[in-house]
């Protein structure tokens, strides 16, 4: 197992193109500066696409940063205007970093970044990054491209994910490259809905599957998750395992794979996380969430 712009008002389209420099940090129209702010280095727009490099994204309070070299955005129904293009890139911003985080921060508490989907209903916006970092004290991950296409906007935001290159400084075992689909819901309470329609990664000469649900709360001691989670090929998973992964990694490892559902050489286990309590084919586990 494995330890994972808004929408603004319309602007006029316009088949000629703008270059502009960020002289300041903006944020989401239902997400104030208190809790997350972007900016971008240059960008340049045209009619329903908007190209930018040099963006830097935090959430406010933390040292927790996400930054990225170039940027292109579109929609190939033409409906979503440069400005809602922008405002989609900033909610896949703030939804990176909450991700990285392990949460949403207190300051964010209460917010949702997705009740503006109306804006880019008629649309299907298209993102496409390169060179991404992935910053805070001791951990850095490292994506050379992600694609972020919303193949469906209504009633929910729905997502096709990819993304190659992967590098993690604290995680050896992080797949090099993954694709999902995902579900977002409106805000309910304290909690954003994810359902994980699929999620297929590659670790080495295995493959890593997932399906299931997770409420995001402030952090992962107070966060739900429902999943099913299946590793394939696991006897080169271990082999790599052995050989760059800590001794208590190991351990962990052996043990979750001694609890797995075994077929053939995959094997699978649900993983259950309530109250704090994180279960693994409904047996409690001794494992320590981040508050």
């Amino acid at each position: 197992m494995m330890s994972f712009k808004a929408f603004l008002f319309t602007m006029m389209a316009s088949a000629s193109t703008t270059l502009m420099a960020s002289a300041h940090a903006d944020t989401l129209p239902s997400i104030p500066a208190s809790c997350f702010t972007y900016s971008f280095h240059s960008h340049q727009t045209g009619e329903n696409e908007l190209k930018a490099s040099g963006m830097h994204a935090s959430l406010t309070g933390t040292d927790i940063t996400l930054d990225v070299g170039n940027i292109s955005l579109k929609d190939p129904q033409k409906s979503v205007s440069e400005n809602q293009l922008e405002h989609f890139n900033a909610i896949a911003a703030y939804a990176a970093l909450s991700a990285f985080r392990g949460g949403i921060t207190p300051a964010c508490q209460g917010l949702d970044a997705t009740n503006t989907l109306h804006d880019i209903q008629k649309g299907t916006p298209e993102a496409l990054w390169a060179n991404i970092k992935l910053d805070r004290p001791n951990h850095t991950m490292t994506l050379q491209r992600v694609s972020i296409k919303a193949t469906q906007t209504n009633p929910l935001l729905r997502l096709k994910i990819s993304g190659s290159g992967i590098h993690d400084s604290k995680q050896p075992l992080i797949p090099s490259s993954l694709t999902t689909d995902l579900s977002v819901s409106p805000k309910v309470g304290s909690f954003q809905t994810v359902t994980i329609n699929s999620f297929h990664s590659i670790s080495g000469e295995s493959s890593i599957d997932a399906q299931g649900k997770v409420d995001m709360g402030s952090s992962a001691a107070t966060s739900k998750a429902d999943l099913h989670v299946s590793i394939n090929n696991i006897s080169a998973f271990d082999d790599r395992l052995h050989q760059i992964a800590p001794t208590k990694v190991i351990a962990a490892i052996a043990i979750a794979r001694m609890m797995g559902h075994h077929s053939g050489e995959t094997t699978s286990w649900d993983i259950e996380l309530e109250g704090g309590t994180v279960s693994v084919n409904g047996v409690p586990m001794p494992i320590s969430l981040p508050h």
